[in-house]
């Protein structure tokens, strides 16, 4: 079954002639299950003009991720369906800090690709600066796709201006900066780059639902439910993610205080994921069953390929982050494509994008009372698995690889 958006996307390509296409190589860090499907939709609309580079398959391989608390191999088939190679540049553990991923690799691989542009995915590791600096001694024009802006961590002011001149420095050698969201946009003006070679690529990732039908999606939000012993009547406020000071998902018991008598009765938590509160986030759940009879269902680690039922069993999903880096907050996304009113606070990066949007609310970064409030509010909407479907079709895969195949053909 064809999607309108995946038909517009069609449009569009029937538009571009490959013979004007320019080699795309990529340099990334390693598989991420929301960067892939780009690099898988450039490669079928225009094949054999595209190769990325990794330097890690670690995502691949498994990994120790310190925060979920447990080895992670992420599903699905993230080396298919384009041409890559990876130079595992590891040293020590894989995506621990900037010397973790070495440009080891990068010049010799730079020289047999022959790349007519060069995209990195951040500058995060040695990697990215080695993939950038080979390119620019080449003369091969550079081009950024990352998700960096100004809100998401407080810095002190000597560090704030440091951070200013290095950017505003290293980003004359780009020529094309595609931006994820608005606050990331905001941030490239701010350090000098010109707006004519800004280009909207939002943050986005594969819509698990968008091929379900409405009689699909009740079976599986009910067999979920059913599993978590949760009754239809009830309002399930859900968190999705690490359970890590960061993400701050304990707020979601301190703002039960706050909330009406009324929705005391009919409301249910539900966290899905792991990390180091569990166990504490465990003891506060016996404590509001014990103080309101609030019941509380912990899912555990939930791979990608899973997460569409648990999704649809919610009825709002919070994203509580301190301003710790949430740069943007993709299981915002998530929660919308599953038809889920969503709340996150005002350290998440997407708040600047979505606040608009009728059944998403910001509350003030670690405000229980506040978060209540966004809650009792949403409470009042009835459960609707398309709100917001139309809206989501800028924040596509096939929005953001028209958007680099449009600058391809440039």
């Amino acid at each position: 079954m064809k999607t309108l958006q995946g038909k517009r996307l069609k449009r569009s390509l029937n538009l571009i002639n490959a013979s004007h296409m320019k080699k795309l190589v990529v340099f990334d860090s390693h598989p991420v299950q929301y960067r892939v499907p780009i690099w898988q939709g450039i490669e079928k609309a225009i094949p054999g003009y595209l190769h990325v580079v990794y330097a890690s398959d670690c995502s691949i391989k498994g990994y120790v991720d310190k925060e979920f608390g447990q080895t992670v191999i992420w599903d699905g088939p993230m080396l298919e369906g384009y041409a890559y190679s990876i130079l595992n540049s590891e040293r020590g553990e894989p995506l621990s800090g900037i010397n973790s991923l070495t440009g080891e690799g990068v010049a010799v691989k730079m020289d047999e690709l022959n790349p007519d542009i060069v995209l990195l995915t951040g500058l995060n590791y040695r990697f990215d600066w080695a993939a950038y600096r080979e390119a620019r001694k080449r003369n091969i024009p550079v081009w950024l796709r990352c998700e960096t802006q100004d809100e998401a961590i407080r810095r002190s002011v000597f560090k704030g201006f440091a951070r200013y001149i290095v950017y505003k420095i290293v980003y004359k050698g780009f020529s094309r900066m595609f931006y994820i969201g608005e606050l990331n946009r905001q941030h490239y003006l701010r350090h000098g780059v010109n707006a004519s070679g800004l280009i909207a690529a939002p943050y986005c990732l594969t819509d698990s639902f968008v091929r379900m039908s409405s009689i699909e999606k009740k079976r599986l939000r009910q067999q979920i439910r059913v599993k978590a012993n949760i009754d239809d009547s009830m309002l399930v406020v859900g968190f999705s993610g690490k359970f890590i000071p960061k993400k701050n998902p304990d707020i979601l018991f301190r703002s039960l205080n706050a909330l009406s008598r009324e929705l005391k009765k009919r409301v249910h938590l539900y966290f899905i994921g792991s990390g180091e509160l569990k166990e504490e986030m465990e003891d506060r759940a016996d404590n509001i069953l014990r103080k309101y009879g609030i019941k509380t269902f912990f899912s555990g680690f939930v791979n990608q390929s899973e997460l569409a039922p648990h999704y649809l069993a919610l009825d709002i999903l919070v994203l509580p982050s301190r301003r710790m880096g949430e740069t943007w907050g993709l299981v915002a996304n998530e929660g919308m494509q599953a038809g889920c009113a969503v709340v996150v606070s005002n350290a998440v990066g997407s708040y600047a994008d979505f606040s608009g949007w009728e059944r998403f609310r910001v509350f003030k970064e670690n405000d229980e009372n506040d978060l209540a409030n966004k809650i009792e509010e949403l409470a009042n909407f009835k459960r609707d698995f398309d709100w917001a479907s139309e809206k989501l079709k800028q924040y596509s895969i096939e929005a953001v690889v028209t958007a680099f195949l449009t600058e391809l053909k440039k």
